[in-house]
């Protein structure tokens, strides 16, 4: 199934999560969800034990289909060229919990309770970043001492900052010094300036695809909580994102999808089937975007019983929020261990 045009990710023999990176037809057959691309075979994926599908190419759906994820509960998730969520389908859940819920609010409306939970995610996210610099230094890259020190500044600023607006400009610093060591670590990790909608370039256009999973993945884990991911803490609530999941993404994308790309380029990859450009726009062909897909899965899900993925990892972030906010536990952001 990997081979022809389907990414899955599976624990055991259960297919966890399902990722279609071709143009392709979804529908139902009885309890078993078809996938079927105009020149391939179909594929069937039994429904049971699926939690999430991402189509990341162009998806005709049938609303059978729709109903049977509604039924079993599965989110759907379509993703653009450049890896940007355009669309989720959310199946009807179970009741939420009203506790949470106004427990939830009333940290959001409280400048204060605000602003513990905001520099949590900024300097876990540093943090984070550091550990990636730091790994790099004990593998003999000792020209980013400068980066690491002025890094540290960023973090004390961080912890420091009395608003929202004084905690992302140490985050946007601090970034920019970080994004400044990846050509130290390796020249083909060298991508000038931050371009998003649309990337420019080879390491922009990563960067931002692998961050759109880090965000769909992260708001498949909040949704396994009581948690409402439209009420956030450090990015502002909006009408048209889930802004939640972009809070808790900051934490893991420096441990998930920066170092993915610092393998896809260490590695010396042939990398010119993986992208489409011109005209200054970069985007991942069908190639690319399987090449990477795998390396997602090989990084966020468990492959066997009794593995802790990394997405499980995002599940108890998320469920350690949740205690925060009922005032059960105070809340400390993940760390990765270097």
């Amino acid at each position: 199934m990997q081979e022809v045009l389907v990414q899955a990710a599976v624990l055991g023999n259960r297919v966890k999560t399902l990722y279609v990176t071709k143009d392709a037809k979804l529908s139902q057959e009885g309890e078993t969800l078809l996938v079927k691309t105009k020149d391939g075979p179909k594929i069937r994926v039994p429904i049971e034990n699926l939690e999430q599908i991402v189509t990341a190419g162009e998806a005709g759906l049938t609303t059978r289909l729709l109903g049977l994820c509604g039924k079993h509960r599965i989110r759907m998730t379509v993703l653009d060229w450049y890896g940007n969520v355009t669309g989720t389908f959310e199946p009807a859940r179970h009741p939420r919990s009203g506790k949470v819920r106004l427990a939830q609010a009333e940290h959001a409306l409280d400048p204060e309770r605000r602003m513990v939970l905001a520099r949590a995610f900024v300097t876990g996210g540093i943090q984070n970043m550091l550990a990636n610099l730091r790994y790099r230094t004990y593998r003999g890259k000792a020209n980013l001492e400068e980066h690491v020190e002025e890094m540290k500044k960023g973090r004390e600023t961080a912890r420091r900052a009395e608003s929202t607006e004084q905690l992302m400009g140490a985050e946007g610093n601090t970034r920019s010094w970080y994004y400044a060591a990846w050509p130290l670590i390796n020249e083909g990790l060298a991508f000038g300036a931050r371009k998003r909608r649309p990337p420019d370039n080879r390491i922009n256009c990563l960067i931002s695809w692998f961050n759109g999973l880090a965000y769909s993945t992260a708001r498949n884990e909040l949704g396994k909580t009581h948690l409402d991911d439209s009420v956030s803490f450090l990015h502002a609530p909006g009408e048209r994102r889930y802004s939640l999941a972009l809070d808790l993404a900051e934490i893991f994308k420096p441990a998930v999808c920066d170092t993915a790309i610092f393998e896809i380029v260490g590695r010396a990859t042939d990398m010119e089937s993986w992208f489409h450009e011109e005209e200054g726009v970069c985007r991942l062909s069908e190639t690319g975007r399987k090449a990477t897909l795998k390396i997602w899965i090989n990084r966020t899900e468990g492959k066997e019983e009794g593995d802790r993925p990394t997405k499980g990892t995002i599940l108890n972030e998320a469920l350690a929020l949740e205690r925060h906010v009922l005032g059960i536990d105070q809340y400390k952001p993940w760390r990765r261990r270097v």
